[in-house]
């Protein structure tokens, strides 16, 4: 008699999907970053790399004053 095996659950998060501003298309890479304005965007890891943006860690959305 073979052993049965229990299957385990992904251990693999669900990836989030955002609009990316730059390419304006859907991405499971984008991140929010801000612009030159200030103003806080979503832009793919593409766009991030192409457009030097840094990502907004742990900061909050709120417009510079």
């Amino acid at each position: 008699m073979k052993p049965t095996q229990t299957e385990q659950p992904s251990t693999t998060p669900p990836a989030g999907i955002a609009w990316c501003a730059w390419h304006e298309a859907y991405s499971n890479t984008a991140r929010p970053v801000r612009d030159s304005s200030g103003a806080c965007l979503f832009a793919c890891s593409s766009c991030r790399e192409a457009y030097d943006l840094p990502l907004i860690a742990d900061e909050s959305c709120t417009p510079a004053s």
